[in-house]
């Protein structure tokens, strides 16, 4: 048997028991107060003990001017572009956790289905994750809030119950998965010429590259096969265009068409957990 299909039967299927187990083993003991994970505060620790800057100096002022206004400036040279799409990236994520804990979001749920909070507390770290990444040039993150077509999809997902929810959920993850994963290629071939910086960029998308592998396969666990077609057809077809939307510089990292194509290929969250056998699980197919 291959190394391949060996980390695919360790780190797949089970349903979400499984999935929860994996997240207890590896993540460690949760922390609600302070919104931490034991294992991944250890990983933060290592990055502070070997912090790294890279030599690229962007433009600041362009930079914050960028998160706050919804048009893109194609004169920007690519390393900016590349850095304003990471700082965009997540602002409905980040939105949406905010508010839904706010309204108190499957609160009641945390004790007896202990994977929402891991999974809740996961995506506060991808806020943390993409600022590590903008902080070894120089630059912070504001908390900006995502579009406003996107911040009323985000605030019917909080209004709406979790379970109710679950195909638009996957869709977004499926496109979160891409997205993150091109992005992350992306900034290792634009600093290809600072190998310290183009492997830290790799380790910390990976870091939110494992976890959206995980949540695809979580939800897929839930959804029967008529779910699952749906969520797929969302996310080739609809979701991936509202985001690109509120994310102009994708367009010019990586152009409609290349997208379009991309969103296009099967969702293999089998091959992709199996790259990540120590970090993610996919307790289900989604195709």
């Amino acid at each position: 048997m291959s190394n391949l299909q060996t980390n695919i039967q360790n780190n797949f299927g089970g349903g979400v028991p499984a999935y929860r187990d994996f997240l207890l083993r590896t993540e460690g003991r949760a922390n609600v107060l302070k919104y931490t994970l034991e294992n991944r505060e250890k990983y933060f620790e290592e990055l502070e003990k070997h912090p790294i800057r890279s030599k690229y100096q962007p433009d600041k002022e362009a930079f914050k001017q960028a998160l706050f206004s919804r048009k893109t400036d194609p004169t920007r040279d690519r390393k900016l572009q590349w850095l304003i799409a990471t700082a965009k990236l997540n602002q409905s994520e980040r939105f949406g956790v905010g508010l839904g804990e706010a309204y108190g979001k499957d609160q009641d749920k945390l004790d007896t289905q202990s994977e929402l909070l891991y999974v809740q507390l996961q995506e506060h770290y991808h806020t943390r994750i993409l600022a590590e990444v903008v902080d070894m040039f120089g630059l912070k993150m504001p908390m900006v809030p995502p579009t406003f077509m996107m911040r009323q999809m985000v605030k019917f997902f909080v209004a709406v119950p979790h379970d109710k929810t679950l195909i638009m959920v996957a869709a977004s993850e499926m496109v979160g998965c891409n997205l993150f994963g091109a992005m992350r290629d992306e900034g290792i071939r634009l600093f290809a010429d600072e190998p310290e910086v183009a492997a830290r960029i790799e380790s910390l998308y990976n870091e939110i590259f494992a976890d959206e592998i995980g949540h695809v396969g979580f939800i897929a666990a839930k959804l029967g096969p008529v779910g699952k077609g749906i969520a797929c057809w969302l996310s080739r077809n609809i979701v991936w265009k509202v985001i690109y939307s509120s994310t102009p510089e994708l367009g010019i990292l990586f152009g409609k068409k290349n997208l379009n194509e991309s969103m296009k290929q099967p969702f293999d969250v089998q091959g992709f957990a199996a790259k990540f056998p120590h970090r993610s699980y996919a307790a289900a197919a989604i195709e």
